[in-house]
């Protein structure tokens, strides 16, 4: 009896797309492949937020006044949004397995509070992280693609 197929993302413990692809994965152990094509997808989306500042999600709030001036006291100019420097923009990259595959920032510690779905008094959420309509349809397309011809 063919086994079927669990195909789960999560941003921030929180199921982004959970799908049983209802078809044989022929005992498929490396799926190492679509794993790296679904996390350029998603990385792709990624830069697409810093691009829009925000579009996938609605869009950022803007910078706060005070930010704006201590950006351009300190040499930045006043935007754009989340890009001071660049270091978080350039920090996300994706590690992937046989079976996993985790998109992230790398070394950037401040990315996790714009990112976080936690209440907040003061920092707005500009989540960078973002899984729109089209990329899990893509998504679950490179599966059932990958499983299909494998």
């Amino acid at each position: 009896m063919p086994e079927n197929f669990r195909l789960k993302f999560t941003i921030e413990g929180i199921p982004e797309l959970s799908r049983i692809l209802m078809m044989a994965h022929k005992k498929v152990t490396d799926f190492s492949k679509p794993l790296w094509r679904t996390a350029k997808l998603v990385l792709a989306d990624v830069e697409q937020q810093f691009i829009t500042e925000g579009a996938l999600s609605g869009g950022w709030a803007p910078l706060a006044q005070s930010t704006i001036t201590g950006r351009i006291k300190a040499g930045y100019g006043a935007g754009p949004i989340l890009q001071r420097t660049g270091a978080l923009r350039r920090s996300f990259g994706a590690d992937v397995t046989k079976n996993r595959a985790v998109m992230s920032s790398r070394g950037v510690p401040y990315f996790k509070y714009h990112q976080s779905r936690r209440p907040r008094t003061r920092l707005p959420r500009r989540p960078m992280l973002v899984m729109p309509d089209r990329t899990r349809q893509n998504i679950v397309e490179e599966f059932h693609k990958f499983i299909r011809f494998e």
